[in-house]
């Protein structure tokens, strides 16, 4: 059978996109199928593969699958671009709702071409702060938050500067720290001003430092307004791109969540599904 794909990236944060409402392609053998084609030099290539389903509720649904092939709950550059393919695609008008496993999202598709992404509000006392823990004999300080999924932010210069292969072995370390049990996404956060900071992630699922990551951008925007003072809106640095965050701090409540960057689709193709 072949299957008609789209490849998109936000930010340099690459995936490939299915139509799967008519439920071309099924669960069996999902997780394999995945891996094939996100592996790069040997096939399409992606950090993710991204599933536009049915809802009843809602105007389409979100199944995000990172490169090992887990399911994922939710990914914040990857819902910009699934967005930006359903409005191409007659899916859905510029502002639309969808499903994901973390509940529903709002998206709207800006005049520019940029694609901004409402979150739910966060109460403040279900982020932890100011926490620690033990690698090589060294402590870490760090805090933790989902931002649609888990998120640990390193407020540390030094770190953020070395090189490509040790930020990789470094986080690879806390990503299977077992403070936790369901993994994380590690990003270190060097703050720029009151307004930027510069981010660099590495992902769960992907198993690497990747370009950029939405949800990691916001949870670290969040996180350093509560711990380092910074303001929103706040632009975010990643090593593919720039991201804008906004939110509101009500008390012990953050609102008004938003990320908007951009969403670009790079090319159109046809697979078979049994290669």
């Amino acid at each position: 059978m072949k299957l008609n794909f789209t490849k998109m990236h936000g930010c340099g944060n690459d995936f490939i996109i299915f139509d799967n409402r008519k439920t071309i392609l099924k669960n069996n053998n999902l997780p394999q199928f995945i891996k094939r084609i996100c592996e790069r030099k040997f096939n399409i290539g992606a950090n993710g593969v991204m599933f536009v389903e049915k809802s009843k509720t809602a105007d389409f649904t979100l199944r995000y699958f990172n490169a090992d092939g887990s399911e994922g709950e939710m990914c914040g550059n990857g819902a910009r671009c699934i967005a930006r393919f359903a409005y191409v695609n007659g899916i859905a008008q510029k502002n639309m709702l969808f499903d994901t496993l973390d509940g529903k999202y709002k998206a709207k598709i800006l005049e520019d071409g940029d694609v901004k992404i409402f979150f739910p509000p966060i109460d403040i006392k279900d982020f932890l702060f100011n926490q620690t823990l033990l690698l090589d004999r060294e402590e870490v300080f760090y805090h933790f938050g989902s931002v649609g999924v888990p998120h640990t932010i390193v407020h540390e210069e030094k770190i953020f500067q070395i090189s490509d292969e040790n930020f990789t072995s470094w986080a690879s370390r806390i990503r299977n720290h077992k403070n936790f049990p369901k993994g994380t996404n590690v990003n270190v956060v060097q703050i720029d001003n009151k307004h930027q900071i510069s981010v660099r992630t590495y992902e769960r699922g992907v198993e690497e430092e990747t370009m950029a990551c939405g949800s990691g951008a916001t949870a670290s925007a969040i996180i350093s307004s509560v711990v380092h003072k910074t303001k929103s809106p706040v632009q975010v640095r990643t090593r593919g791109g720039d991201l804008m965050i906004d939110f509101t701090i009500d008390q012990d409540r953050i609102e008004h969540i938003s990320l908007t960057g951009n969403a670009v689709i790079v090319y159109e193709g046809t697979i078979n599904e049994s290669f």
